[in-house]
């Protein structure tokens, strides 16, 4: 039997992952402080705290797990990119691979960031190509971790993958994040403030990111992997589409706030290495995913306006 721990389990990619590794023959032990069992029938809840390094090593001890998805990070939002809570993550990452390890783990995957590149130099990152120059200590938190796991996993014959992770969008997210900030202005009929929206990025839907940490998981590929759709768009365009599909009196209005300060032009991703070397390729085209999107945000106005 293929057992897995998932880290993050409740969290905004965590809980897409679930019905995924159980259909994908997974005995599935999802890892959160705080627990949802109704996210999906089947599935092992461990209700703790993994930054508790005994209570994350007596689960390792009373699993076995075969496979790791370690999705846990300190994400609030406005506040992680410098946050010190970025350190502690990288310590409590490193235990928990070490206790995996030692209990007979194979096989991990965990969840990098597009933050680790150099933002000022690209603009299509590669993960063979690009350098890695991060600018904030999120980034430089998530490429430490990257390349200590990989060397501890290299001495003792365990298979590392890391996803780095672009930009997402979905049911679900945090509120004050871009596309629900939008999609919620635009269903109560509201002006929204964007900046001039001709920053292209590469958002993909949560339900693709989760298929495609499953999917690396299940797969043998190894090493540093984009986690994106390839197929990019201004944030003008998405503002855009968002107003064409909710065709109400709302609007986006570009230019409204400054662009932010370093942000890059282009940041897009290289998926070759995702489409060729594990073989997956996104369900969601942009309309699709937005579609879905707000009508889940319709379904939810109560929590919408407490967001």
């Amino acid at each position: 039997m293929k057992r897995v721990i998932v880290t993050g389990a409740s969290g905004f990619i965590g809980r897409y992952t679930l019905q995924m590794l159980v259909q994908a023959g997974f005995e599935v032990h999802a890892v959160s402080r705080d627990p949802d069992p109704k996210l999906c029938e089947g599935v092992l809840w461990h209700h703790l705290d993994i930054m508790d390094d005994r209570s994350a090593g007596a689960l390792c001890s009373s699993i076995e797990a075969t496979h790791l998805m370690h999705l846990a990070w300190y994400t609030e939002h406005g506040k992680f990119w410098h946050a010190g809570e970025n350190l502690d993550w990288v310590a409590c990452s490193l235990r928990l691979l070490k206790q995996f390890v030692q209990y007979g783990g194979q096989r991990v995957v965990m969840a990098g960031s597009c933050a680790e590149y150099d933002w000022s130099r690209v603009d299509c990152c590669s993960e063979d190509q690009t350098p890695c120059n991060p600018a904030t200590l999120y980034g430089v938190s998530k490429h430490a971790l990257h390349q200590v796991a990989a060397a501890y996993c290299r001495n003792h014959q365990v298979e590392l993958a890391w996803g780095r992770v672009f930009f997402l969008y979905g049911p679900g997210e945090t509120g004050s994040r871009f596309v629900p900030a939008v999609v919620n202005g635009l269903l109560r009929q509201e002006s929204v403030p964007c900046s001039s929206g001709v920053q292209v990025r590469d958002f993909m839907h949560v339900a693709d990111v989760a298929s495609a940490f499953v999917a690396l998981l299940v797969s043998e590929a190894s090493g540093a992997i984009n986690i994106a759709s390839g197929d990019s768009h201004t944030l003008r365009g998405i503002g855009e589409e968002a107003m064409r599909q909710i065709k109400g009196e709302g609007a986006v209005v570009f230019g409204a706030l400054p662009d932010r300060q370093g942000d890059p032009a282009m940041l897009t991703a290289d998926v070759t290495r995702l489409r060729d070397g594990v073989g997956w390729s996104p369900a969601y085209s942009l309309e699709q995913g937005l579609a879905e999107t707000i009508a889940w945000w319709k379904q939810n106005r109560e929590e919408n306006d407490a967001r």
